[in-house]
C-alpha cells in the first residue's frame, strides 16, 4: 500500500534525446510467500532515440507523505528503443517487527519514535553527491539499507505490523530514482473495511524538523464519509466522536512529524472504495498522494473499527 510527491511521471533525457519515463501507476508491489515482496517498475522510452543502459535506484519508507526514506535496491534499465517499455522487478524482504502494543493503547509519539529509530544515519549517509541532492530536496535518508538475517534487502516497517494488526499486503512507500529524477508511490492496497462502521487507518507525515502541511481527501465514493485527524499529543490512536477533524487546505504545524488518522465511514452496502489523501508541504509547495484501496471482501484484520 504507497504516496508520491507531486510528480505525475519521471522523465530522464540523455544527450541523444532518449527519454525514460515512469508514471506513478507504473510502480506496483505484491506480497509473495515467505515474507517476500515483489516490486515491479515499468520504464518507457518516450524519446526519439535509443536510450543507453541507465541505473535505477529503489527506496522504501513507511506509509505516508514526506517521510524519511531508506535505500532498498539498485537495478539497471537496459537500452530501450523509442516507444519500447520494459518491466523490471526486484524481490525484497518484508520485516516483521515486534509489535509496540495494541492499536488502542499505543501513543502516537511512541509510533513515531519507533519508525524513526533506524534513522541514526551512518557516516556514509550524509556524504556524497546524492546526499547533497537530497538535502536540497528537503529529503533525509535514514542510513544504509535494511537487511534480513540472510543479508537480503528489507523494506521499511509496515505501520500495521508495529501495532499488532498485520495485514496480508505490505503498506508503504516505494520511491524510484533514475538519474537525479524521482517518482513515488505511497499505497495501502486491499485493506479490509467494515461496512456501516467507522474504520481507522493511519499514515505518517513529515520527519525531523519544523514544517506545516495541508490536507485534502479526494475520490470518495457516493455515500462514503471520511475525515482526517491529527493524533499528536494523544494518549492513543483512537478517534472519539467529539474530536475535531483537520480542516482541509489549512496548515497543520509539525515538529518531528505527524501521525494522521483516516476515519472512513462506508455505507452498509459498500463495495471497494479508493481514497487519496493529498498532502502539501508548506516549505516546498509540493504535494504528495497517499492512496488507500479499501475493500470489504479483503482478507486479514483490516482497519481498526469503532
Amino acid at each position: 500500500m504507497i504516496v508520491m510527491e507531486n510528480r505525475p511521471e519521471l522523465n530522464v533525457r540523455s544527450a541523444c534525446e532518449a527519454e525514460l519515463r515512469v508514471e506513478r501507476t507504473d510502480i506496483s508491489f505484491h506480497d509473495l510467500a515467505g515474507d517476500r515482496v515483489r516490486i515491479q517498475v515499468t520504464v518507457q522510452n518516450a524519446g526519439a532515440h535509443r536510450s543507453p543502459p541507465t541505473p535505477m535506484r529503489l527506496e522504501s519508507a513507511p506509509l505516508g507523505a514526506f517521510v524519511p526514506w531508506q535505500p532498498l535496491a539498485r537495478m539497471l534499465v537496459p537500452p530501450l528503443e523509442p516507444g519500447e517499455s520494459r518491466e523490471l522487478s526486484a524481490e525484497v524482504t518484508r520485516p516483521r517487527p515486534v509489535p509496540l502494543g495494541d492499536f488502542n493503547r499505543v501513543p502516537p509519539n511512541r509510533l513515531l519514535t519507533a519508525v524513526s529509530a533506524p534513522g541514526e544515519a551512518s557516516p556514509q549517509a550524509g556524504r556524497g553527491f546524492v546526499a547533497v541532492l537530497n538535502r536540497l530536496r528537503g529529503r533525509r535518508a535514514v542510513g544504509p539499507p535494511r537487511s534480513d538475517s540472510a543479508g537480503r534487502a528489507s523494506l521499511a516497517p509496515d505501520l500495521w505490523d508495529l501495532l499488532g494488526r498485520s495485514q496480508l499486503h505490505w503498506a508503504g512507500n516505494i520511491n524510484v530514482f533514475i538519474g537525479n529524477h524521482a517518482v513515488e508511490r505511497h499505497l495501502a492496497r486491499a485493506l479490509r473495511i467494515y461496512p456501516g462502521r467507522t474504520n481507522l487507518a493511519m499514515f505518517l507525515v513529515g520527519g525531523p524538523g519544523r514544517d506545516a502541511y495541508a490536507f485534502e481527501l479526494v475520490g470518495l465514493s457516493p455515500g462514503w464519509k471520511a475525515d482526517l485527524f491529527d493524533m499528536k499529543n494523544r494518549s492513543n490512536l483512537l478517534v472519539n466522536p467529539a474530536d475535531v477533524p483537520i480542516e482541509e487546505t489549512q496548515w497543520v504545524e509539525s515538529n518531528g512529524g505527524l501521525v494522521v488518522m483516516l476515519a472512513a465511514q462506508p455505507p452498509a452496502d459498500c463495495r471497494t472504495g479508493n481514497l487519496e489523501a493529498q498532502v502539501t508541504r508548506r516549505s516546498c509547495g509540493k504535494t504528495a498522494v497517499v492512496e488507500f484501496n479499501l475493500d470489504p471482501a479483503s482478507q486479514g484484520t483490516g482497519c481498526y473499527f469503532v
